[in-house]
């Protein structure tokens, strides 16, 4: 099999040639197109099959999760609760914290108290916002004292307002803090107590799912592309296997599994860094910097970090340079020297010249070669001698 690959010349080559000549336009069109559809029912199907090792915040919701960090004791903090945990696959620790607060949850007086709240709460937040805008316009020690003189009906008018408001907001601060607490609810007492009992338990079975999670995605991943990958890869194979012995193939079926099999390479190595990348540089990364901090060398990160740019830029330029400097040898190679001495043109510079001469009177290069058959001058790059007629070695 690596045979095989050494010999294929380009992935270019292989995913856009035709027996060795290249696709039209159209063609390629064609296969970008059935690219793409592949890739959309690639990315579905692997969505369809990692969504069975839910993601950490869907397995333990945030809704869940905020009850064991702190006990709530306010209505609001259970309304999203009753809403947002219906809509995802979680733990039995969170489905057994939702029969718990659904005791109380569920009953009329709750619902009742939690409009009661929320009604209060919106009119004193209208109220707060009117007496912001009072103390901007005025100051407010200025026209207390300004008020108790004549002729100031505004200012009189705005105090009244300012005074009003107050006293408005402390009827509905009385009234909200008459509202029977969540605490004193039935059922509650049992919420705080399980919340209390199983708080560790929880931390540690989060904390061992959140690092196992992406091994489980990983694999439901790999129960999907591996059966088509294996499927498409047999075509590919035979079908190199027959262009590498020289026997007739279908290239139509080379390219299309080429494709595929590509398309679904991309997903592999995708969850493959991934999980390298969850496994290794976070553990090892967060080690190496405490260590650091503790002896007191934290100075060597900028040095690590110097060093790799430096690293990189340079590898980045060799490669530019490298990639250059072949560019132009193929372009050399790639001259239709036949085509440039039936004008006359050096086969270096390109200039107009005299083929009758021995060297190009622009560039310097020699124009003339011995021949081997012969021995008489004879043009260099011509693939016949113009004496003897005898063919040229490569």
């Amino acid at each position: 099999m690596w045979k095989w690959l050494q010999k294929s010349k380009s992935v270019k080559k292989e995913l856009f040639s035709f027996k060795n000549e290249p696709l039209t336009k159209l063609s390629i069109f064609l296969i970008i197109i059935l690219d793409i559809f592949i890739l959309s029912n690639v990315i579905l199907g692997i969505e369809g099959e990692t969504n069975k090792a839910p993601k950490t915040y869907q397995y333990y919701p945030y809704e869940c999760t905020k009850h064991f960090k702190e006990i709530k004791t306010n209505y609001n903090d259970f309304i999203s609760y009753d809403s947002y945990i219906q809509l995802h696959n979680k733990s039995s620790i969170c489905n057994k914290l939702e029969e718990k607060t659904n005791v109380f949850v569920k009953t009329k007086i709750f619902k009742t108290n939690l409009d009661k709240t929320r009604k209060l709460k919106d009119e004193i937040r209208q109220n707060n916002n009117r007496l912001e805008q009072i103390r901007k316009q005025y100051n407010t020690r200025l026209f207390e004292q300004i008020a108790k003189m004549q002729n100031n009906k505004v200012l009189n008018e705005a105090k009244v307002e300012f005074d009003a408001l107050n006293q408005d907001n402390k009827k509905l601060q009385e009234e909200l803090d008459s509202i029977t607490e969540v605490t004193n609810l039935e059922g509650y007492k049992e919420y705080k107590q399980y919340i209390e009992n199983n708080k560790e338990l929880f931390n540690k079975e989060k904390k061992s799912y959140t690092f196992w999670q992406p091994f489980k995605e990983y694999g439901y991943m790999l129960l999907f592309i591996v059966p088509l990958l294996l499927f498409f890869g047999f075509f590919y194979l035979r079908t190199k296997k027959k262009e590498l012995k020289g026997q007739e193939y279908n290239p139509v079926i080379k390219i299309i599994t080429t494709h595929i099999s590509f398309i679904l390479l991309l997903p592999i190595v995708g969850y493959s860094l991934s999980l390298i990348y969850h496994v290794i540089p976070k553990t090892l990364l967060k080690n190496f910097i405490e260590f650091l901090v503790s002896i007191g060398l934290v100075s060597l990160l900028n040095y690590l970090s110097i060093v790799l740019i430096v690293l990189f830029f340079g590898g980045l330029i060799y490669y530019i340079q490298k990639r250059t400097a072949r560019l132009k040898q193929e372009k050399i190679v790639k001259k239709d020297f036949p085509k440039l001495i039936s004008f006359s043109q050096c086969f270096k510079c390109e200039r107009k010249i005299d083929y009758n001469k021995e060297y190009c009177p622009f560039c310097g290069i020699k124009l003339k070669e011995e021949c081997k058959s012969c021995g008489n001058a004879t043009t260099r790059h011509e693939p016949y001698c113009s004496t003897c007629g005898a063919k040229k070695e490569d």
